[in-house]
């Protein structure tokens, strides 16, 4: 026992050496419960895939720290680490997004950010996770990334066929979704363009079924996109979904790039839940201390609105 518990602890330095400088504490989530888009009354077509949860419906135990036996990224420490102080950050940003859903409906959330490499896909990740904890929820992630996609890596699942597959009639739903580690968390990859370009894809008439249908099958959907100064793909996706919420790295993302993110996504009438303030410093880390975070409409004031 003495050397199995060496090499928990072990594992646990490194993954939390890891961690430090790739996952950051997310703040909880912002603003107020938007009203649901259309999405939201859509009629629940028959399932044609069995992909259920188990039936179950009592919250997940505290998991122990796990070894990276199943190939997946440490960085998902939603799933190695439960007890640690991060994933109970996550937490916090869980219960309020579900107090957000008063009524309980499905909701389909996207995650972006102002500029890349902030954490988004990850973040996603994570909050997929922390949602999933809680077994009687459906849960699906979808990498809506078709130009540097990741999940699939992160998730250690197929990169094909995914999303981009089934919305060129590539492949069918059940082809494209994949089970997790989690039974009762799921996943659709980015999958491949072809020769069509990412907009073209996010525009087909097959989008709106797909979202349907993958609404009706979830309690919620966590789509990962692109950032959303550098392309117009999250106001495409953003159009189907209840909310956006927007990852801002701490003394990193530029105040003015998250402004122009944020009154692009409103111009565009996609509602804006609020933001998830990620990065820490090393004695933040060390004292198992957060940094003070704001909800978005006191951080950004009323002109951010």
């Amino acid at each position: 026992m003495g050397r199995i518990a060496e090499a928990l602890r072990k594992a646990e330095r490194e993954r939390q050496e890891a961690v430090e400088g790739a996952v950051c504490a997310p703040a909880v989530v912002t603003a107020q419960p938007e009203s649901p888009p259309a999405a939201a009354s859509y009629a629940t077509p028959p399932p044609e895939v069995e992909d259920q949860a188990p039936p179950d419906g009592s919250p997940q135990s505290v998991h122990p720290v796990r070894l990276p036996s199943e190939g997946m990224s440490e960085a998902l420490v939603a799933y190695y680490d439960s007890s640690s102080m991060i994933a109970e950050q996550y937490r916090s940003l869980r219960t309020r997004l579900l107090s957000m859903n008063s009524s309980n409906d499905p909701r389909i959330l996207a995650i972006t950010s102002a500029v890349p490499r902030e954490g988004k896909s990850v973040t996603a990740a994570n909050v997929a996770m922390i949602l999933a904890e809680i077994k009687h929820l459906r849960v699906m992630i979808i990498d809506g990334d078709f130009r540097r996609s990741s999940l699939a890596q992160l998730l250690n699942q197929k990169e094909t066929p995914g999303l981009a597959d089934l919305l060129r009639g590539a492949a069918t739903y059940g082809e494209v979704v994949q089970s997790t580690p989690l039974a009762n968390l799921f996943f659709i990859a980015a999958g491949k363009k072809g020769e069509s370009s990412a907009a073209e894809i996010l525009s087909s008439d097959r989008m709106a079924p797909v979202f349907r249908k993958i609404q009706s099958r979830y309690d919620y959907v966590i789509v990962d996109t692109p950032p959303a100064t550098t392309v117009t793909d999250v106001g495409i996706i953003g159009q189907l979904c209840h909310t956006v919420l927007m990852v801002i790295r701490m003394n990193r993302t530029p105040g003015p790039l998250v402004h122009r993110a944020v009154r692009m996504l409103q111009v565009n009438n996609i509602p804006v839940a609020g933001c998830i303030l990620v990065g820490n410093d090393e004695r933040s880390v060390r004292y198992g201390y957060y940094p003070y975070y704001h909800y978005y409409k006191d951080y950004y004031g009323k002109d951010a609105k």
